[in-house]
């Protein structure tokens, strides 16, 4: 029995009188009839009714009630002709659901939340220790700077303390520094040396008795040679000095002696000549340019030009002809060797062979030199080129007057006259007495000359003398007196080699006392130094020190207040770099990935869109009631102005994938039976449905992977 016909609906029985029965069949038609679209609906629809006809035929008696698509009318009992029921009119599926067509384009799908502006940097600071609060220095929404101190306790008298731990450590740091110092330090240096200069010593003792011992050496004999080369010289050096010294004696006493007499006539018309070729230079030089000396200039130039040309345009010489002309000298040389050496002919042939041979080996070499004149030399060609620019240069300077030489010319002149002037005015007192004392100096200095004779020629002696004794070699006496020097010069080294010993044996007691010493000195540094940093930690403790610039967002206690270890005193927050935090539900947290896009309003600024990019997402934190879920999730902000506060309200969209160029229909057209997707559209009168695979879901879009076209229409909505 069907209670709804696919496409059609009916509405209820209108019925005047209802008796039980009645009753029961409306219910029945009611439940029957109209039953709601979905499929389910109509299974549950069925067995109602079943239920309802169990329970009509226990009270009915009379036969079967048959319904057929609710066409059928009944009689109720103890009434007239049955009721007809009023019939709705027919609509289509495609005329009460709306179509979509499937079309290709943009799907994002993305999580909204609402965020909170917060820092980057929040610290709660809380002391380290229990005890009374100094005092606490900054207030809620003041700025600090890192390293500032905003709250501290009571540290009674740990200042002081702190003060005569570092004078402690100070002090026995000292003490330890001298200690390693001492330890450090070696005495035995001197002594050392004093060691080595007499095993030097006493090696040189040895050698110079083997020396005696094997007689006189090449060696020796030259240098007493060269002794007495160099005492003749030194000889010749007094004596050339000493005529030196004589000769200035003389010229100066002529000088004395001519200055005395007054000038001669012929010096004063030497003079008065000279000034006159001085004047006539300069008038010439005043003249200025003369075509006779601009003609010289211009000769030259043209010499040096044509030089420079016949370097240049000299025929090449071939660096064969020079090879062959080489070799023609070598052959030549070779017969020259040939006819020395032969025997054949006669004495007086063999040296006209030979004769011949020398003519043609210079013919031969003179060849090679012609070859070889004949190159152009590149050194030559510089030199005329040089020889050019000096020509060129001094014709230019013949064209031009030149002041400096008018100014040379002049004071030339000037000279001139001066020593005239000077020839005819005669010396003066001062000249002459200079001249005296320049001849009183060289009195002594040539009697010092010859006493200097005499030392010469006795060094000249006593090199000669060394000579001889060398040349004689040693006695007796001489081996005797240097055996000696070699038996004081081995006490020497033993009473060194035991002095060394002695202060090194000294030095090494020193040191190992001074080791123990330092030792301990440097435990007494390391305690001194423990004890200090348990001061300032402890006073560190006592002390809440601001770890970054930021604002205080929060301040807890009192002067006065008895603060516990570790509770929280003062909160603070960095607004150098200011993020987002947000709370995603759980359902959209596998969705999230680091440098996810966010897009982020504030109402601080209205009408803008903030970018930012996900850095950090949820996790589980581990807690005294166990492992509790962290949803929050922070959004790095790329600010583009001032103007956000911590602690504003953001609205938040994460960008969790995009996709260009898909095909889309709305997210109400698909259906869901189990595991099964598929969507419905009319195919003329019939409604068919077709299985799909979708992607991207939004609350208004969804992507289509496969299963429709583009351009299909669909049956969207309910």
């Amino acid at each position: 029995m069907k209670a709804k016909v696919l496409g059609q609906s009916y509405q209820r029985f209108d019925v005047r009188k209802e008796t039980g029965l009645n009753s029961a069949v409306r219910i029945m038609a009611t439940d029957t009839v109209c039953p709601r679209p979905r499929r389910t609906d109509r299974v549950r629809g069925m067995a109602q009714t079943q239920t309802t006809l169990v329970r009509v035929a226990s009270l009915l008696t009379a036969g079967t009630i048959v319904l057929a698509g609710c066409a059928v009318p009944f009689t109720t009992v103890g009434q007239g002709p049955a009721a007809e029921p009023t019939v709705a009119a027919k609509t289509s599926t495609s005329q009460s659901r709306p179509e979509a067509v499937v079309r290709r384009g943009t799907v994002q799908d993305s999580i909204k939340v609402i965020g909170r502006v917060i820092s980057s940097q929040e610290a709660d600071l809380y002391f380290k220790t229990t005890n009374r609060l100094r005092g606490i220095f900054v207030e809620t929404g003041q700025e600090v700077k890192a390293g500032q101190v905003m709250a501290e306790q009571e540290t009674g008298d740990l200042l002081t303390r702190i003060a005569k731990a570092k004078a402690t450590v100070e002090n026995a740091q000292i003490n330890l520094d001298k200690a390693r110092a001492k330890g450090v330090l070696d005495e035995t240096a001197d002594d050392a040396s004093a060691f080595q200069t007499s095993q030097i010593s006493l090696d040189q003792t040895r050698i110079a008795l083997e020396k005696l011992q094997h007689g006189p050496q090449d060696a020796d004999v030259k240098t007493a040679e060269a002794g007495i080369a160099q005492a003749v010289a030194g000889l010749e050096k007094a004596r050339v000095d000493l005529a030196t010294k004589e000769a200035q004696l003389a010229a100066k006493q002529a000088d004395l002696a001519y200055k005395l007499t007054g000038s001669s006539p012929e010096a004063i018309t030497a003079a008065q000549a000279d000034i006159e070729t001085r004047r006539i230079a300069y008038e010439r030089s005043r003249a200025g340019v003369r075509p006779e000396d601009i003609q010289t200039a211009e000769v030259k130039l043209e010499q040096a030009k044509t030089k420079l040309t016949q370097l240049r345009d000299a025929p090449p010489v071939k660096a064969e002809d020079i090879a062959n002309a080489q070799l023609a000298v070598q052959a030549a040389e070779i017969k020259i060797d040939q006819a020395r050496a032969a025997t054949a002919g006669s004495p007086a042939q063999r040296e006209a062979d030979v004769r011949t041979a020398q003519i043609n080996l210079e013919q031969a070499r003179n060849k090679v030199t012609s070859l070889q004149n004949q190159a152009a030399n590149p050194w030559d060609v510089r030199l005329a080129e040089q020889a050019v620019s000096a020509a060129e240069n001094d014709l230019a300077k013949t064209k031009i007057v030149n002041q400096f030489d008018i100014q040379t010319a002049k004071v030339a002149l000037d000279l001139a006259v001066a020593k005239l002037e000077f020839l005819q005015r005669g010396p003066n007192e001062l000249e002459v007495n200079a001249l005296r004392n320049e001849i009183s100096s060289l009195l002594l200095a040539i009697e010092s000359a010859k006493l200097a004779i005499p030392s010469s020629e006795a060094a000249v002696t006593a090199a000669q003398a060394k000579l001889e004794a060398v040349q004689r070699g040693p006695n007796e006496l001489d081996l005797r007196d240097q055996q000696a020097k070699i038996e004081k010069a081995q006490l020497d080294v033993e009473k060194a080699r035991a002095t060394l010993e002695v202060e090194r044996q000294k030095l090494s007691a020193n040191r190992a006392a001074t080791s123990y010493d330092a030792q301990a000195l440097d435990k007494d540094v390391e305690k001194a130094r423990l004890d200090l940093e348990q001061l300032e930690a402890n006073f560190n403790d006592a002390r809440i020190i601001a770890p970054f610039d930021g604002k205080i967002t929060k301040v807890t206690g009192k002067s006065g207040d008895n603060v516990q270890a570790f509770t929280p005193v003062i909160s603070i927050s960095s607004p150098a770099n200011m993020l987002i935090n947000a709370q995603i539900n759980e359902a959209d947290m596998p969705k999230l990935a680091i440098g996810q896009r966010a897009l982020i309003s504030l109402d601080a600024f209205p009408g803008q869109t903030i970018n930012g990019s996900v850095i950090t997402l949820p996790s589980s934190v581990v807690t005294q009631q166990g492992v509790v879920a962290d949803k929050n999730t922070k959004i790095q902000v790329e600010w583009t102005r001032a103007g956000a506060q911590l602690g504003m309200n953001a609205r938040v969209q994460i960008v969790v994938e995009r996709k260009d160029g898909v095909l889309l229909v709305p997210t109400q057209a698909i259906r869901t039976v189990g595991k099964r997707r598929f969507v419905e559209y009319m195919d003329g009168n019939v409604k068919r449905s077709r299985n799909v695979e979708v992607g991207i879901t939004t609350d208004v879009e969804t992507e289509i992977v496969s299963g429709l076209d583009e351009g299909m229409a669909i049956l969207a909505g309910t």
